[in-house]
């Protein structure tokens, strides 16, 4: 079985310890760290073939503090968690948009891995 990439970018190091350990032992994801500092944070999805992009923001529903050309790349989804964790809400590119709402390690693994199934992956 082929493993899903899911890039952790633009995560303060406490949330991406939180996701990284949410998501460690999952052999269908592999985890890649990157950043969407300096260049488009679709580049850095498509760079690291990753059909699944975890990022931070003030406003995880507001999709244009994302990326506004990730709506380019219809093979990505994106899950957005609040900056102090307390929400996110994921992206799929068609365009959708799924509250989350319960931030919790288990949410949060049941967001990127529908995702990643969303994706045919």
């Amino acid at each position: 079985m082929a493993s899903t990439i899911v890039l952790l970018a633009d995560l303060p190091p406490m949330l991406e310890d939180m996701v990284s350990s949410v998501l460690k032992g999952r052999s269908d994801l592999q985890v890649v760290r990157g950043t969407s500092k300096g260049s488009r944070l679709i580049n850095s999805a498509i760079a690291a073939g990753a059909p699944v992009v975890v990022v931070a923001r003030s406003d995880p529903a507001d999709l244009a503090s994302i990326d506004p050309y990730l709506a380019e790349a219809s093979n990505v989804s994106v899950v957005a968690v609040a900056l102090d964790g307390a929400s996110a809400c994921t992206h799929a590119f068609k365009p959708t948009r799924k509250p989350i709402d319960d931030v919790s390690a288990e949410q949060i693994l049941s967001a990127i891995t529908d995702a990643a199934a969303g994706r045919g992956q």
